[in-house]
């Protein structure tokens, strides 16, 4: 009688061990399911044992925070969106009138220093509207509502294109960037307008950062073309690389920024299919651009 007992008691045991076990696979599964899915679905159970259903109990709290906690942010980074678009909408007006104003005022007849305010003057209203574009665009960005147009595009033709619109900024920084640009066409499969977006980007970048030696380069390496922007600079350390993509980010040196410039830039390049990273060494800031060769 007792090993009859024993024997019973073990069956008991063993089968509340394997109940235990499939409800335990079970909550596993549903929770594969929801965390893949990210449905409003709750954990379910058979109500075989009192502390699975608990477990389960607890986890679907701790979902019901987590869906709670997702859509506050949600509400909250739609605001932030919005509360940009509008500060960019709110500010371009002012700025087009003043603007008009200084160049006004840049066709009268000035003394030296009144002409040298002026010029400053307009030097602050272009940088400001440098920073609003950056922002309205970051805000068009993280809505999804920047469709790019992909085509085949010379990334050499973008690169030189956009080097000469800053021609003033590198002779009023005493530099002469040294630049290698082959004349052969460079194609990839990308949006042209957003492929000069981020070379403006990224040379304005240089230009707040850097202080000499402004380097750019274009070069086939195998199956892809890479373009590098490089500048020695005293204001960005090695501490900083990891974080020159995130948003907002600046440097303590760089009142001129948004931190945007590279993050925007970062997003299109991945939208289009290349790569971009930064490497610091040597004092010098580099930025390297890469882009499968649709050509091959």
């Amino acid at each position: 009688p007792l090993c009859i007992v024993l024997f019973i008691c073990c069956l008991g045991f063993l089968i509340k061990i394997g109940i235990l076990k499939r409800q335990i696979n079970h909550i596993k599964v549903q929770i594969d399911f929801l965390f893949s899915r990210d449905t409003q679905s709750e954990i379910g159970l058979e109500r075989i044992d009192k502390s699975t259903e608990r477990l389960a109990e607890s986890i679907n709290r701790l979902l019901e925070k987590y869906r709670e906690t997702g859509q506050q942010i949600k509400k909250n980074n739609d605001v932030f969106r919005d509360t940009i678009t509008s500060l960019s909408h709110d500010l371009r007006t002012p700025l087009a009138t003043a603007n008009g104003y200084v160049q006004l005022l840049m066709e009268q007849e000035l003394s030296p220093e009144q002409k040298e305010y002026v010029e400053i003057a307009q030097e602050r209203i272009s940088a400001v509207k440098v920073l609003l574009d950056q922002l309205f665009e970051f805000a068009r960005i993280e809505a999804n509502e920047l469709k790019l147009t992909q085509q085949r595009t010379d990334i050499n033709s973008c690169l030189r294109d956009v080097l000469a619109m800053y021609y003033n900024d590198f002779e009023q920084k005493n530099s002469t960037p040294d630049v290698h640009i082959p004349d052969t066409p460079f194609i990839v499969w990308a949006d042209k307008e957003a492929i000069c977006r981020v070379f403006s980007n990224i040379i304005y970048n240089a230009l707040i950062h850097g202080d000499s030696e402004y380097k750019i380069t274009s070069a086939r390496i195998e199956k892809t073309y890479q373009v590098i922007v490089s500048n020695r600079s005293e204001t960005i350390c090695e501490e900083d690389i990891p974080y020159l993509f995130d948003r907002f980010y600046t440097v303590e040196a760089a009142r001129k920024s948004t931190g945007l410039g590279l993050a925007i830039s970062k997003t299109l390049i991945e939208q289009m299919n290349g790569r971009i990273s930064a490497k610091y060494e040597n004092d010098r800031l580099s930025i390297y651009i890469f882009f499968p060769d649709i050509e091959i």
